[in-house]
């Protein structure tokens, strides 16, 4: 299904979520088997508002017409897949395919290794998530991290040519940005305060410090020494008023329409920002993206940290192993299906030929000029760290520098949160 919005090509079930209310299918009936019924390969994804149970219907029903088998999607028994799948692992009750999470050490065991599979090894990430050699989970595409959306009319009013490429370059905009009357540069509170230190800073760190998620696992370096550079810049900002430090009262979505309202100069977003914007009314001012800053003297543009997005997972063991093989190798490899799924919740694809709005466009420019697509916060695969919570540890860690903490103690903070986790 495609539909049009100001321009945007909207795909997927976005057209039909504003007629059908979200529907949350059982996985299966209390005590049921794990073995398909009547033939079908059992499905579970991730069920939202636009990417509802007519938009996953609709997506597989191509594959039913070629193939002859049956798919029953299937919405999460508990709060999420992530919660659903290990209960319905223990219960004997999960399903053959499982959509939008990815494989740990307690769930590895339980998948297939799609190593020798030759449809999956050119699929976006594919080794990026590889744990001990072995690939359970294949994507459609990557949201894409390491993003700057800029106003170009504020650039143009604050004298500012083009987007900086160095951290003193940045210095220099923001002071210009300020002096203009515009906040220059958009935080918030919640998750997106440490969201955005790491987004912004995933560039530097990781040529610096490649796979630094390892090399702490294996005690070769500290989170704090890493951090610290990065701590300083945040409180620099916040002291010299580039940073509002009223912004860590705000919710994400707040940020977000002062953005789209036009009095924000730059603001740090992953790709999925990319979706408010199309659904914003006519914005008063042209948006543009950037990949962020790197330190003076090093390359630009710098890694990309991204995630593989839409992944999909094979439980070892299912009613029909092979048929649930064949839908996923559909699902990640067959145009029409990628191309349905890319543009939703801000998922891209790199070398993809799919129509696509100015931001996307410029979105996909970056992704595709990218050196490296690097992991993010705890890491992905065999590349991370031996702690979970890191994201928000490390917001309330960046949050504690709006209030007075120097960047030596947020350093030191999130070096005793680790030791005293791992």
């Amino acid at each position: 299904m495609m539909s049009t919005h100001r321009g945007r090509t909207v795909r997927g079930g976005a057209a039909v979520a504003a007629a059908l209310s979200l529907v949350l299918l059982p996985a299966c009936a209390a005590g049921g088997s794990s073995e398909s019924s009547d033939g079908e390969i059992r499905m579970m994804v991730n069920l939202t508002d636009n990417l509802d149970q007519a938009y996953w219907e609709k997506l597989v029903k191509p594959f039913e017409d070629e193939s002859g088998l049956k798919v029953k999607i299937e919405g999460p028994t508990g709060k999420s897949v992530a919660e659903s799948f290990p209960q319905q692992l223990a219960a004997g009750t999960a399903p053959e395919v499982i959509q939008s999470i990815f494989p740990d050490d307690d769930t590895a065991p339980e998948l297939v290794d799609l190593s020798d599979e030759a449809w999956a090894k050119d699929t976006p990430m594919f080794d990026d998530y590889a744990m001990e050699g072995a690939h359970y989970a294949v994507g459609v595409g990557t949201q894409t991290q390491s993003l700057i959306y800029y106003n170009k009319t504020a650039f143009t009013e604050a004298g500012i040519a083009e987007p900086p490429k160095t951290w003193a370059e940045l210095d220099d905009a923001l002071g210009k940005l300020k002096q203009a009357g515009f906040t220059p540069m958009q935080t918030a509170g919640d998750f997106q305060t440490g969201l955005q230190l790491q987004q912004i800073y995933h560039p530097t760190l990781n040529q610096e410090h490649p796979k630094w998620q390892a090399k702490v696992a294996e005690g070769e370096l500290n989170v704090g020494d890493i951090y610290e550079p990065a701590f300083q810049l945040y409180a620099d900002w916040i002291s010299e008023g580039h940073i509002a430090k009223s912004d860590v009262g705000l919710s994400p979505s707040q940020a977000d329409g002062n953005f789209i309202a036009g009095k924000v100069g730059l603001y740090t977003n992953g790709s999925w920002f990319a979706a408010t914007l199309a659904q914003a009314e006519d914005l008063p001012f042209e948006v543009g993206v950037f990949s962020p800053p790197t330190e003076d003297g090093s390359a630009y543009p710098g890694p990309q940290g991204a995630t593989m997005a839409n992944p999909y997972m094979i439980r070892q063991g299912g009613g029909d192993e092979d048929g649930a093989k064949q839908l996923v190798e559909f699902l990640v490899t067959d145009p029409a299906a990628i191309e349905a799924q890319l543009g939703s919740d801000g998922v891209f694809r790199q070398g993809a030929d799919v129509e696509q709005s100015d931001v996307e466009a410029q979105i996909q420019t970056i992704l595709d000029d990218a050196p490296e697509l690097v992991a993010v916060g705890e890491g992905q695969g065999d590349v991370r760290l031996p702690v979970t919570g890191f994201n928000p540890k490390l917001t309330e860690i960046a949050q504690s520098l709006y209030t007075g903490a120097s960047p030596a103690d947020a350093a030191r903070a999130i070096d005793q949160w680790i030791g005293s986790s791992s």
